[in-house]
């Protein structure tokens, strides 16, 4: 992640937490919350990982934050063979597979800097973050 994406998804996820406390609602779905700690604990992604104790405390501190919520799945499973199928989705494509099919089983709306997910998602279900 360049230093202006993590400006970005910075500056959105506090204008996010301080919309929570005025009554709107942050979801996390589990895997994007796994890939978070896959990602930022990572020697390959960061010169200096952060240690996963503190990513972990990082969302604790977020998951108890008001108006956030962790998403409890099971029903996309079916939209996931779906889109792996009319997508040929393969390799880690599948976990954006599985994010999609999440979103959409939920009827939520994803915000991502990947634009991988605008072959997934209609745009009604996507905000995509510019770098």
């Amino acid at each position: 992640m360049t230093p202006t994406m993590r400006w970005v998804s910075i500056v959105w996820l506090e204008a996010a937490l301080a919309s929570c406390l005025r009554g709107e609602r942050l979801r996390s779905l589990p895997m994007v919350t796994a890939g978070f700690l896959r990602l930022v604990t990572h020697p390959r992604v960061f010169v200096e990982p952060t240690p996963l104790v503190a990513a972990q405390d990082f969302l604790a501190a977020l998951l108890a934050h008001e108006g956030v919520e962790w998403i409890q799945l099971g029903e996309e499973w079916s939209l996931l063979e779906v889109l792996c199928r009319q997508h040929q989705l393969t390799g880690n494509a599948i976990s954006d597979g599985w994010i999609a099919a999440a979103v959409l089983a939920r009827q939520e709306n994803l915000v991502t800097l990947d634009r991988d997910f605008v072959a997934l998602l209609p745009p009604r279900q996507l905000t995509l973050l510019s770098p």
